[in-house]
């Protein structure tokens, strides 16, 4: 069973070590190691992880039937899938957290959603219906990964459905 609720302040560091952990055990088939250390060599400081949200983007967290955080995804004010991640053994979750980005998209009259997805991440929004625009380098901490560049035009007269 997985609750979808929005992010509270408290959750920032239980989802930074997930995000960290999402990058070192489920991108490790996708990115050698020296990328997965440059993408996110430690956890990020809670503290920051609280700035990213002064933009107004909104948070939400998927929680386990032990009200562990198992997933997390952003959206920016302007249509922008930011942070994406989920606990690299959970099912479902992507797809949970994915429908309650895409109700609170469509609510805000967003028509576009953007995202740059890696190389696992790829395959989910494609069943979402994205479509990919290429692939892109990317650096981080001096070391070149790649991700893609992807949208969505959301039909703001349908109904959101879910995955």
């Amino acid at each position: 069973m997985i609750t979808i609720l929005r992010m509270r302040p408290n959750d920032a560091a239980s989802l930074a070590r997930l995000m960290h952990r999402a990058v070192h055990d489920g991108a490790s088939p996708d990115y050698t190691p020296e990328q997965l250390t440059a993408w996110s060599p430690e956890p990020m400081d809670p503290g920051a992880f609280l700035m990213r949200l002064a933009d107004g983007r909104a948070v939400w967290v998927a929680f386990d039937a032990d009200a562990r955080a198992c997933g997390f995804i952003e959206l920016t004010p302007r249509g922008h899938i930011d942070l994406f991640y989920c606990h690299p053994r959970g099912r479902g979750i992507g797809g949970a957290l994915y429908a309650a980005l895409e109700a609170e998209a469509r609510g805000r009259g967003l028509g576009r959603l953007t995202v740059d997805a890696s190389e696992g991440a790829r395959a989910f929004f494609l069943r979402e219906g994205f479509e990919c625009h290429g692939s892109r380098a990317v650096l981080r901490n001096g070391t070149q990964l790649h991700n893609y560049a992807m949208s969505r035009i959301l039909d703001l007269d349908a109904e959101a459905t879910l995955s």
